[in-house]
């Protein structure tokens, strides 16, 4: 029972990113060979296939974003989890749940207000983020849909983020 779940959504997750503006080839099947949905590597290799390698950045790209101030690193975490585990610096914190209407309604007064900081022009580069990959790739999704062209994923996401940034 538990492995039909797994093949199940696994399937599910294979079906919405090939609707994606992001997936590399939209018209092509692809089928779920020994999908581990558990497993941290496995579903990180999964999600690298579904999406374009262009929109996909590594820790060193990320390591570089913190520091120019049009690069925006969004952690789409739940605010629970990013209290208990912590955040990449420079980050801000937009809930999976409300990026498209921070992105697409929010004012600018209120988003400065909210995030300190200037709320992103579409031109700027917006990279998500979030524990293991997969709901910043939706992210991606939602902001590519509303005109964030130069928007990315950061797959390692903080699970990679944390284990190598440890002390």
């Amino acid at each position: 029972m538990i492995a039909v779940r797994r093949v199940v959504i696994a399937r599910s997750m294979f079906k919405s990113a090939l609707t994606s503006p992001a997936c590399i080839k939209p018209h092509q099947t692809i089928t779920p060979i020994n999908v581990r949905v558990k497993r941290f590597s496995a579903e990180n290799q999964d999600i690298r296939k579904m999406v374009d390698p262009r929109k996909v950045v590594n820790f060193d790209d990320v390591m570089k974003g913190i520091e120019h101030p049009d690069k925006v690193i969004i952690d789409v975490r739940n605010p629970d989890e990013v209290s208990a585990t912590g955040k990449i610096p420079s980050s801000i914190n937009i809930p999976l749940g409300n990026v498209e209407s921070v992105l697409n309604s929010m004012s600018e007064t209120d988003f400065e207000r909210q995030y300190q900081r200037r709320k992103p022009r579409h031109s700027n580069e917006l990279i998500f983020y979030c524990r293991s990959g997969r709901r910043s790739t939706e992210a991606l999704d939602k902001a590519l849909k509303l005109g964030y062209t130069n928007s990315k994923t950061y797959i390692g996401s903080w699970e990679e983020w944390s284990s190598r940034t440890k002390k």
